[in-house]
């Protein structure tokens, strides 16, 4: 059994198409600024990075830095 935590920091574009697509990066570093993330976000979409299904990335939907922490309840023995 075993606790463990992660992080990755979530960025959501909005399309052409008018849905979204979203990209998650692993690790961010603790003392990111909005700005940094909204300068690379910017030149994703001035650089036409990814076409999605749905389109062209258009614009900025949001930005999440999301945590999670696994409680492994159950590990199998191993062989």
């Amino acid at each position: 059994m075993a606790i463990s935590s992660s992080s990755v920091v979530r960025l959501t574009f909005n399309t052409a198409g008018e849905k979204t697509y979203g990209i998650s990066l692993p690790s961010p570093r603790t003392d990111l600024e909005p700005s940094e993330v909204v300068s690379v976000m910017d030149a994703i979409i001035a650089g036409n990075v990814f076409n999605t299904a749905s389109g062209a990335l258009t614009g900025i939907q949001n930005v999440k830095i999301v945590d999670t922490t696994n409680n492994d309840l159950y590990d199998p023995a191993k062989a």
